[in-house]
């Protein structure tokens, strides 16, 4: 008797050194690995459950004789509709805070709609995504800060299928602190498709297509996820976009104070100008500059990153009154590429049949081209700072 009482304090004790090493997490994993099933204590009410049994009775209110009956206001009525819609309750309720929608200061919201959690792009808002392909590029983007990789591609309909990756309960990207708390994980696939309501407004819809429940050591359990739950990943999922995108688009207002334009090569090894700024900057202070300089945009695609431009080379008198050097570059048709490696803007110089220019035409070009960018870049940085006031 002694001895099983023995046996017994030393699993109590080592079970109980286990709560203290680890918070009883990892009892907790093991608990379930044991029964199979996924707990559900963190979604269940506190055990008073005497509301599910209560029934509606009506009373009908005595008054005595003598005297008039009082004014029966309805105002307040719970409409029947209520009282009779069918629901979770008692020990099935799941008491977990819900995720809410996102509203941001950039004219960005969220919202529950048809199975899918969409951000809704207002046509007033200050974020600047005003059509499917600049929408489309920044949730490439997104995806890439978020480390999710995308599997099926859609471009003509901007639809895309993410691949499978591990989110937590509030569908946001597992992380080290949550395997530090041994959340469960939840492996999960998305679809995502940008495109527009009938009233025309813009927005990036997502909807949860699978998810399999894990123990943070990657152990599968059995759960069906509820419509609750499905809602609540897709609109987690779909606030994680917004807080993305904010914060992408805080980097983007925000000017270099000191630009370097310098050259180099790019990962396809044409010499290039590389700029300390954001691509959308570039972008844009290079569609303000080129006509400045007689380089008519015929074409251009932010989406692409490209500019289809006519050259007029001026002589050195014109160069020389806008205090930069001659560009050097001949008259003709010519496409100038944006585009994005390592943290910096890259700029190439092609022919009209997008062939890069020689490494001796861009060595020309850089003296007299990187002079106006920076005087650009400083013009726009102005008008930036006042917006921002």
């Amino acid at each position: 008797m002694a001895k099983h009482f023995y046996k017994v304090s030393g699993v109590v004790a080592l079970g109980t050194l286990m709560c203290a090493l680890s918070g009883c997490s990892l009892v907790h994993e093991y608990w379930h690995v044991y029964t199979k099933d996924i707990g559900t204590s963190q979604r269940e009410a506190t055990g008073y459950y005497q509301h599910a049994k209560a029934k509606e009775v009506r009373t009908e209110l005595v008054v005595p004789e003598g005297l008039d009956k009082p004014v029966k206001d309805p105002t307040l009525d719970i409409p029947a509709s209520v009282i009779n819609a069918q629901g979770s309750v008692g020990k099935e309720m799941d008491v977990r805070a819900p995720v809410a929608p996102l509203r941001s200061e950039q004219g960005l919201h969220s919202q529950w709609m048809n199975n899918e959690a969409i951000v809704w792009f207002e046509p007033n808002g200050a974020h600047g995504i005003t059509d499917e392909d600049v929408a489309w590029e920044l949730l490439q983007r997104v995806l890439r800060e978020m480390q999710i990789k995308v599997g099926k591609v859609t471009e003509d309909a901007y639809e895309l299928t993410t691949m499978s990756a591990d989110f937590d309960e509030f569908g946001a990207p597992y992380n080290i602190s949550d395997l530090g708390t041994r959340a469960n994980r939840y492996r999960q696939i998305y679809r995502i498709r940008v495109g527009r309501n009938s009233a025309n407004t813009l927005g990036i819809a997502t909807q949860l297509i699978g998810s399999m429940t894990m123990l943070a050591g990657g152990h599968l359990m059995r759960d069906v996820l509820t419509p609750i739950e499905q809602e609540r990943f897709a609109m987690g999922f779909s606030n994680q976009i917004i807080h993305r995108l904010e914060k992408d688009m805080a980097e983007l207002r925000k000017v270099p104070d000191t630009l370097q334009v310098t050259l180099d090569k790019d990962k396809n090894g044409q010499q290039s100008l590389m700029v300390n700024a954001q691509f959308e900057q570039t972008f844009n202070v290079l569609k303000q500059m080129l006509p400045e300089y007689h380089w008519k945009i015929n074409e251009y695609s932010l989406s692409h990153g490209t500019f289809k431009v006519e050259v007029t080379e001026e002589d050195a008198d014109f160069y020389r009154s806008r205090g930069v050097d001659n560009f050097s570059l001949e008259d003709g048709d010519y496409i100038v590429r944006v585009g994005w490696e390592q943290g910096k803007s890259v700029i190439t110089f092609c022919d009209s049949k997008d062939i890069p220019l020689e490494g001796n035409v861009v060595n020309r070009i850089y003296s007299g081209f990187s002079q106006a960018l920076t005087r650009a870049f400083a013009r726009y940085a102005k008008e930036e700072g006042k917006k921002a006031k």
